[in-house]
């Protein structure tokens, strides 16, 4: 456990969902929320994974793994972490909402709103140029195959898991920081960043993602929060797998060396929020690894 493991924001769940259900204002975000959800996200891909069963999608499939993924270790235990990347910001915005009243209602809005658009973007990629990884014939634990069973496994870059997590902790930094409470909860939000790191270890861990997964998330949150610039999203990498006494110091340079060079590739200074997300395609198409074919998908 880490030590900032001690001021992460749990427990406020459930409390949440009673705040949210009191008042309209917040009920109407968080259904539309769940709306862009369930359509951008499950639907689309399971609209997907039927057209490539029938051999009729008009959209192609990339393996986006990378000879680079193999230098981190596989941990199929950190699904446990994996799955904890909703739960950690409905814990955050319950802990916070718990403490500042309804005052903080008018945040959830705005960061439901934010995070819905993180599932529209994305969705907008994918819906371009599909892209997965190899994973077991076989779920290595109960938690993955849940996971297996749920997830078609055609929406990778960018990762999600990434966009959500660092979407979370950087966002919610900036709107305490606007009602002036960022420094009080400094170390709930350090836990919160925290967190997002371990998380983002763990799509790797897990082999659900590819290093090509997290450059391509972190270009498109950009995007999303304008304040996530490229010194925030270098800040983020530089701290993956820093702790893994596993992994080579000399092996972790050269992933970090990869991810920042896509970064640096799909977040082209000065670009429009349509040229950036116009580069994560070009990638995906150009991208070296073979097509692969998913009947079974």
């Amino acid at each position: 456990m880490r030590a900032s493991d001690t001021a992460l924001p749990k427990g406020g769940a459930a409390y949440l969902v009673m705040t949210v259900v009191a008042r309209w204002s917040t009920l109407r975000a968080a259904a539309s929320f769940a709306a862009t959800v369930i359509g951008r996200f499950f639907l689309d891909q399971y609209a997907h994974a039927a057209r490539l069963r029938k051999g009729s999608s008009p959209v192609r499939v990339k393996n986006v793994e990378h000879p680079l993924d193999a230098i981190i270790p596989i941990r199929y235990e950190a699904a446990r972490v994996y799955l904890t990347f909703v739960k950690l910001w409905m814990d955050a915005l319950g802990y916070f909402r718990h403490r500042l009243g309804k005052a903080f209602d008018d945040v959830v809005i705005e960061f439901l709103a934010g995070l819905g658009r993180c599932y529209s973007d994305a969705g907008s990629v994918y819906g371009r140029c599909l892209s997965t990884t190899r994973r077991p014939d076989t779920a290595p634990s109960l938690r993955l195959a849940f996971v297996y069973a749920v997830d078609p496994h055609l929406f990778c870059v960018p990762s999600l898991h990434v966009l959500v997590v660092c979407y979370t902790y950087f966002r919610l930094r900036e709107l305490l920081a606007a009602t002036g409470e960022a420094e009080r909860f400094g170390r709930e939000l350090g836990a919160l960043r925290s967190r997002a790191v371990e998380i983002t270890e763990s799509i790797l861990y897990v082999r659900q993602h590819s290093v090509n997964c997290i450059p391509t998330a972190l270009a498109m949150l950009s995007v999303i929060a304008p304040g996530y610039d490229e010194v925030e999203a270098k800040a983020f990498m530089a701290e993956l797998f820093a702790r893994d006494a596993e992994v080579e110091p000399g092996a972790r340079a050269r992933v970090l060396d990869y991810m920042t060079s896509l970064y640096d590739q799909v977040a082209p200074a000065g670009g429009s929020p349509e040229d950036r997300y116009n580069a994560i395609i070009d990638f995906l198409k150009a991208y070296g690894e073979p097509v692969l074919e998913l009947a079974e998908a």
